[in-house]
């Protein structure tokens, strides 16, 4: 770190358009078994999630906010880059335009909160909002309008089926411009290659260690993401189809056991729902019902 250090010092131009830096990909690797641990209610796992995720909410909107000390030297260097067209005429992109591509498809965004309210300023919110582009392209409707919580349980459930499929359908369109694990010389040239990367894979571990699973999808599930990749945009009217041909084989693929999913317990309370397919046909009901109020409506 001292060396990195060093370098964003010294050398601000290479650092900040082309220093890799190694610990990037390993805080993403081990942010994630983090969070499977405080799931899993590890009382350190727990503890050091939250405080880890005050200090990051604290330099996401560091880095957001214009008044900082580190987004004005950022801005500078911006500017400076780009009038020394350093970079082969490619623009240099701010902070906020980093992280648009992963804020276009949120409905929500993560930011300081206070007890006092007169702290709380939903007019820098907006304007975080609207540098970030936030909900441009979310499945979801993210208007003011909108009539729905995230807090009911088969919305959040369902919101978390469409994230899902978001982070599958990126892997299948990365796969499609580029190499990657299974086309190394180039691009993906079938849909199955496209998602080799991210098939469950099992991974064998010596004898004293437990074998892993890698991955995101079942192999036998590939025909599900081949038709969820040609649906149209999800809208009030195309709810049905999201989940005849997306969301509901998933869920019945993906659970043995509905009685497993927290979400679907008062749906298995109804009457005359014993077997597995008097189930599946209510749990299909809600799934459309919460898709339907999620939903923008249609472009007209």
């Amino acid at each position: 770190m001292d060396e990195e250090e060093w370098f964003a010092e010294n050398t601000p131009y290479p650092f900040k358009v082309i220093h890799w830096s190694r610990i990037a990909s390993l805080a993403s690797l081990t942010c994630r078994y983090l969070r499977k641990l405080a799931l899993y209610d590890n009382e350190d796992s727990v503890k050091t999630l939250a405080r880890l995720t005050v200090e990051m909410t604290e330099t996401l909107t560091e880095l957001l906010t214009s008044k900082s000390e580190s987004a004005k030297n950022n801005e500078k260097l911006i500017q400076d880059l780009n009038n020394r067209g350093v970079c082969d005429g490619r623009k240099i992109a701010g902070s906020a335009e980093l992280m648009q591509n992963i804020a276009d498809e949120l409905p929500y965004w993560p930011m300081l909160r206070f007890l006092n309210t007169a702290a709380n300023s939903r007019k820098q919110f907006q304007r975080i909002a609207n540098d970030l582009k936030l909900g441009k392209d979310c499945p979801i409707n993210v208007s003011e309008s909108a009539n729905y919580s995230l807090e009911t349980p088969i919305n959040s459930f369902v919101w978390k089926c469409l994230r899902h499929f978001q982070d599958v359908h990126w892997h299948i369109r990365v796969g499609f411009e580029g190499s990657g694990y299974g086309h190394i010389d180039g691009p993906a040239k079938t849909f199955e290659e496209a998602v080799e990367g991210i098939i469950l894979t099992k991974l064998e571990a010596p004898p004293a260690r437990r074998p892993g699973i890698v991955g995101m999808i079942k192999r036998e599930d590939i025909p599900i993401y081949q038709t969820s990749c040609k649906l149209p945009s999800l809208t009030k009217t195309t709810a049905k189809d999201w989940a005849d041909k997306a969301i509901v084989p998933y869920v019945d693929s993906k659970y043995a056991d509905f009685s497993n999913v927290p979400e679907f317990a008062d749906i298995l309370k109804r009457n005359g729902v014993r077997t597995r397919g008097q189930q599946k046909r209510e749990i299909r009901k809600d799934i459309i019902r919460a898709l339907t109020s999620l939903a923008r409506k249609a472009l007209t």
